[in-house]
């Protein structure tokens, strides 16, 4: 008896699946970091974004923009508050009660990024909402709030053509730096239920008309090196069930979460990375073991056989 309704998700092309040797990159909402973790867990190759949570298309876009056209930040891209300094185009994380010290971080990550674009073989985007806030001072859309009154912004929804054509230009801009680069993108299974419960539809159906539109999916002419993972429609339809989720009833457990990657990994990974990936998550897990006598003889030789194991995992990386 099946109690779960299985999606299939047919394989990246076998000439377009990730390995040891093929560096990956992702942005966007909170899947993108989920996935980071899982790629820095199984030490696979991966290039990191100082840009934080972004979560709708136009964010991503405006940093992906800075990126490729060497758009350094100044102070004009920062104000002060609470003796922090703070960017609507940044996440939280970058807050510093130091502008000099906080602008020398960030372009240096910047660039370092700008080099490693060059170098990436996929790039994974994440949309979460289509709901943007414009501050009104300026027009521009921002990527965050920050807590700013809500009177100096205007909340609107991203329409399908505004949503593909900014697609389109992230597609456009990552490829100036790597012109073979591919692109997978996902929506985000987070539910904005701030937003209201049938806005947040309205927005998640939103984000994925416009990427099977810039796909061309059901169309005899597909986009090039374009792909998409069904990371909503995994939890929706699989894991329909509350305890899925966490408290909140908004975010996925980590259960949830590890499900997710696995259909990840059988969808984009060859299968000797898939089994490196069962190789080393053994070893970490081997590596967070607590012993009962760290300096005894038996917890010794543990150790030792775990350093050849280690090497010969090194090795085969190295010869994939």
């Amino acid at each position: 008896m099946d109690f779960t309704t299985k999606i299939t998700i047919p394989p990246l092309p076998e000439a377009c699946q990730l390995s040891y040797k093929t560096p990956v990159m992702s942005m966007g909402s909170c899947f993108a970091a989920h996935l980071q973790e899982k790629f820095v867990y199984h030490k696979l190759p991966f290039f990191s974004h100082p840009f934080g949570t972004l979560f709708h298309p136009l964010a991503i876009e405006r940093s992906l923009e800075r990126v490729c056209k060497g758009q350094t930040f100044t102070e004009a891209d920062f104000f002060l508050q609470d003796d922090l300094w703070l960017s609507f185009e940044l996440h939280s994380q970058w807050a510093n009660p130091s502008l000099p010290a906080l602008l020398a971080q960030l372009n240096q990550q910047m660039a370092s990024l700008q080099e490693a674009l060059s170098q990436t073989s996929l790039i994974v985007i994440t949309l979460g909402t289509a709901w943007v806030y414009e501050h009104l001072d300026t027009g521009n859309i921002v990527a965050n709030c920050h807590k700013q009154p809500q009177k100096i912004f205007r909340k609107k929804l991203l329409s399908l053509a505004e949503i593909k054509t900014s697609l389109e230009h992230i597609v456009a801009l990552v490829r100036e730096k790597q012109p073979d680069m591919k692109v997978l993108f996902t929506v985000s299974p987070v539910r904005h239920l701030k937003d209201g419960a049938m806005e947040n539809q309205l927005s998640k159906s939103l984000l994925l008309c416009a990427i099977h539109e810039l796909l061309g999916t059901g169309y005899p002419k597909k986009g090039d090196n374009l792909f998409y993972f069904p990371s909503y429609e995994l939890l929706m339809d699989e894991l329909r069930d509350y305890r899925f989720y966490k408290e909140d009833m908004l975010h996925p457990t980590e259960q949830a979460v590890q499900y997710v990657w696995e259909r990840f990994t059988e969808t984009c990974f060859t299968s000797e990375a898939q089994a490196l990936m069962q190789e080393i998550a053994s070893i970490q897990r081997a590596l967070a073991h607590r012993p009962f006598n760290p300096e005894g003889e038996k917890h010794q030789q543990f150790l030792s056989k775990l350093q050849e194991r280690i090497k010969a995992v090194e090795a085969k990386i190295s010869n994939q």
